[in-house]
């Protein structure tokens, strides 16, 4: 995996967990849920993408 992916990979991994750590701040269960439900095919795109 290239450095390139892997920044993108770490960005996109921090910005979910700030993301989630507000909304279980705020009480919001359901963007929890929303949040980690759609986390794996963000992932996944960054990776597809640079294939």
């Amino acid at each position: 995996m290239s450095r390139e992916i892997e920044k993108r990979l770490r960005m996109l991994a921090d910005d979910y967990a700030e993301a989630l750590n507000r909304a279980v701040a705020e009480g919001r269960e359901d963007l929890v849920e929303q949040l980690a439900a759609e986390y794996p095919d963000a992932a996944l795109r960054v990776l597809t993408e640079a294939a």
